[in-house]
């Protein structure tokens, strides 16, 4: 390194630590693209003004210069800033309104976006920063008036300040924690989808740009954008046809008119037989919630992960441009998707009783020719893969839709988690006979979770369990829960307590499975309790 450039470096850090804008990114850890590969990822025309974007700034923005972006927002009409949380660490977790005189307008559509849930996926954070700033404009006062946006800019500030992509306390994926809300950060987000129940939801995030691919294929991905709407079961049939037909379309036109190319997301590891999957099926991420939650639900990914600032404006402007499509598809939707919403609202309840319920699910293993950059030409190159589809899902367990679940008096922990996620949660005052289906646990060992890379390293991992209904006449105690799937949330609920779901409350051990002669915890209640 050069005296000048080492002179350079020293200024950096020493102003990075000043202004708390120092993480953990580490510049010589960057999988640098060849000049070939490179050479395909133009910058655009546009300039952005991030901290990041400073000439002098190795890192990405801090938390502490996103909150002082964030504080020179206020006073602006349309803004209304407040902190919903703090993160394991205690950095605060801030929640931007946008709406006509910064209130927001319950018969209004309403679009929540969350970004940084992954820490070392840095540019949907930059992006954020760029929407807030254009859309709180007086250019964008009459819009506002039509939608409101709801903006959680910085999901997982102490990965973000650590770059890397758990949180800090727990070493937990918050995107595998929306059902569970095992973090603070989780919970956080799920408060405010409970508060605002927004009509569309955008999950913003990087994928890999080079590593297991090079390591696998000696190629480098090739698409600037990967999109996937909610892919999980029980998903309201309206709710996941407008996200397809409608909102996915809208965002391709509006990155391919920027000369950006995108593609369904998809994911791998290096082991040479493992397949490339799509988005997972499970509930537990943060887009098949949010579709449990009766949103239209988008997975937005950008094009950046292992490459530090290489691309940083086209990915910024992939995410700008994205969620710019996204507020014109809503305001020209308006009313129409407000009323969708409690179409599915409404529906989703009506099914009580009735029909059947996808308790699990798998991806649909396809061939498929997947195009990417040849590390070596820079030449597009197609490869064979074993291709796992989310938009057919395999159903490998599947029952009867039951009117709802009985809790113990016990599962004081469940119902505060089901609170938490908006679900309605009625004691129950008084004893009574009633038709139930009871569990019994044919098979319990312990096992990982799994999505479209293979485990999910919780700690402790989960009980796997088999089990078979025994329908009985009970009497049920006073002074235990009941749990309708009378309500919009009912996937949410089913997905929690049904005990086979990967991500239930069963098998993540906050409602523990009854030893031999222990008084039942958990049933399934067949016929409406009033």
């Amino acid at each position: 390194m050069g005296i000048a450039r080492f002179k350079c470096l020293t200024i950096a850090a020493a102003l990075l630590a000043v202004t708390g804008a120092w993480a953990q990114f580490d510049p010589a850890r960057v999988h640098t693209e060849p000049p070939p590969v490179h050479a395909r990822f133009a910058a655009p025309a546009v300039q952005f003004h991030t901290p990041a974007f400073d000439p002098w700034q190795i890192d990405f923005t801090s938390h502490a210069q996103m909150m002082a972006r964030l504080q020179a927002l206020v006073g602006r009409p349309s803004v209304h800033l407040e902190i919903v949380g703090e993160s394991g660490q205690g950095r605060a977790l801030p929640l931007v309104l946008l709406a006509h005189q910064g209130r927001w307008q319950p018969d209004r559509p309403t679009l929540m976006l969350v970004a940084h849930q992954h820490g070392n996926e840095p540019a949907p954070g930059e992006a954020i920063l760029v929407l807030l700033e254009r859309w709180s404009s007086p250019e964008f006062a009459e819009m506002l008036r039509r939608v409101n946006v709801v903006v959680l800019p910085r999901a997982n500030p102490d990965g973000a300040a650590l770059f890397q992509r758990s949180t800090a306390v727990g070493d937990i994926d918050m995107n595998r924690d929306h059902l569970l809300l095992r973090t603070p950060e989780a919970r956080a987000v799920a408060r405010v989808a409970a508060r605002y129940r927004p009509q569309v939801v955008l999950d913003m995030h990087e994928f890999t740009a080079g590593e297991r691919w090079v390591t696998r294929f000696g190629a480098w991905t090739k698409y600037d954008v990967l999109l996937q709407a909610a892919t999980t079961g029980n998903l309201d049939a309206g709710v996941y046809a407008a996200g397809m037909d409608d909102f996915l379309p809208a965002i391709r036109r509006a990155v391919q008119a920027q000369g950006l190319s995108d593609f369904w997301y998809h994911t791998t590891t290096a082991k040479p037989d493992a397949p490339v999957a799509m988005g997972g099926v499970q509930p537990d991420t943060w887009r098949n919630i949010g579709g449990l939650r009766n949103a239209v639900s988008i997975l937005h990914e950008t094009r950046g992960y292992g490459i530090g600032k290489q691309n940083l404006a086209r990915r910024v402007q992939s995410h700008v441009v994205a969620a710019q499509a996204l507020l014109e598809q809503v305001a020209h939707d308006g009313p129409a998707l407000v009323a969708l919403s409690r179409h599915a609202d409404r529906a989703v309840a009506a099914q009580a009783c009735k029909g059947q319920i996808v308790v699990a699910a798998q991806q649909t293993p396809e061939p498929r020719e997947l195009t990417l950059i040849d590390a070596q030409t820079g030449q597009d190159r197609s490869v064979p893969v074993d291709w796992r589809s989310a938009l057919a899902l395999q159903v490998t367990r599947e029952r009867a839709r039951p009117c709802g679940y009985w809790l113990a008096a016990s599962e004081g922990a469940a119902v505060r988690t089901l609170r938490l996620l908006g679900v309605q949660v009625k004691p129950m005052a008084s004893a009574r006979p009633i038709s139930v289906e009871r569990y019994e646990f044919k098979s319990v060992e312990t096992g990982q979770r799994q999505d479209g890379r293979g485990a999910i390293q919780d700690q402790g991992g989960i009980v796997k369990a088999q089990v078979e209904l025994q329908a009985q006449q009970r009497r049920l105690p006073a002074g235990g829960w009941y749990v309708s799937l009378a309500q919009p949330l009912a996937g949410l609920v089913t997905a929690a307590l049904e005990p086979e779901s990967q991500s239930s409350y069963v098998a993540a051990r906050l409602i523990a499975v009854p030893g031999p002669g222990e008084p039942d915890r958990l049933l399934r209640v067949m016929q409406p309790v009033r």
